[in-house]
């Protein structure tokens, strides 16, 4: 970080020197205009004039002799890089155009515009200037909430088919976050103008939105397994009260997380091993139930997974700055 004095110019106006680097590397000389926008308390600074368009990136995936998993990796990696047009080539492509439509059909705004023999092409019509980081995560955040209601519901293949398709769901929201926290990162000029995020928020909403996918992961196996529990109604109505109470230490955790409530935050991380000691005692109380000891572990990944929510709170960068201060 660099630092320059601001001189007093005239009565109404002040001025500021440019780094001759940024001059440089902007080709800008004596005389030439630079751009100037307010956006909050930041000044966004930029070259004048018409600038070439940046070239939309493209790619193209090779699909034979490759499993279908390793041809997803490879169209996930390349949606989340902002590749806006992503072409299936092989030989393979016309004996799995199905799974392979699948995969484009997976990630949002990515549709499927022209096919061939051995190629298959979608291209995404996604302005990502307007795609909102804090929106995102409230999304995957909505979807969670609604994952813990109906696991305490019942403990049915039909409540985990549909929480299976909110998981997916989920998953979904998440890859278009981390494409719009990359996208701004790479273009912080737009996200201060659009946003109004700095690099640490968009890496920190990066990390919330990898803790919220595990949390959703984990509520998903947990219902898996419940729905194969043998046990007693007694039983199942002490898991699900258990389960609200992990419902409830998200619902805070995240609340403090969207407020910034360092103290929230601070309180809550004592709740960890609270509930874990909680997870401790119904172990031992139905250790010799078949699975519920799986059970109890993913419960327990559920509880780690919000502590780290928790912790992108008060281990902010803003936090520490202020207490270097006192």
């Amino acid at each position: 970080m660099e630092y320059r004095k601001l001189i007093a110019f005239g009565k109404n106006s002040y001025v500021v020197s440019l780094p001759k680097p940024w001059i440089k590397q902007n080709k800008l000389e004596k005389g030439d205009l630079v751009h100037i926008e307010e956006s909050g308390p930041n000044l966004i600074l930029s070259r004048k004039g018409n600038q070439a368009d940046k070239v939309e990136k493209e790619t193209v995936i090779m699909v034979d002799k490759k499993p279908l998993k390793r041809v997803q990796r490879e169209v996930n990696s390349a949606y989340v890089l902002n590749c806006r047009k992503i072409t299936l080539k092989g030989e393979e492509v016309r004996t799995n155009i199905k799974n392979l439509q699948t995969v484009f059909n997976n990630l949002i705004a990515l549709e499927v515009m022209d096919q061939t023999p051995d190629s298959l092409i979608a291209k995404d019509f996604l302005s990502m200037d307007k795609v909102s980081v804090k929106e995102t995560l409230q999304k995957m955040d909505v979807v969670l909430r609604a994952m813990f209601k109906e696991v305490q519901e019942s403990f049915t293949p039909e409540i985990h088919d549909n929480i299976i398709e909110r998981d997916h769901y989920v998953d979904r929201l998440y890859l278009l976050l981390y494409r719009g926290v990359l996208f701004n990162l790479d273009n912080p000029l737009s996200s201060l103008k659009n946003l109004q995020m700095n690099s640490i928020e968009l890496h920190n909403y990066l990390l919330a939105g990898f803790y919220l996918e595990g949390l959703s992961e984990e509520i998903k196996r947990i219902c898996q397994i419940a729905t194969m529990l043998k046990c007693d109604e007694n039983t199942k109505k002490e898991t699900k009260e258990t389960i609200h109470k992990l419902q409830s230490y998200y619902l805070d955790t995240i609340k403090a997380f969207h407020s910034n409530n360092i103290e929230t935050a601070l309180q809550l991380s004592d709740r960890k091993a609270e509930l874990n000691g909680m997870l401790d005692d119904l172990l031992q109380k139905n250790k010799k139930i078949d699975d519920y000891g799986s059970m109890i572990s993913r419960m327990r990944r559920l509880i780690s997974f919000n502590h780290n929510l928790g912790r992108l709170t008060y281990q902010d960068c803003h936090y520490f700055s202020n207490l270097l201060k006192l």
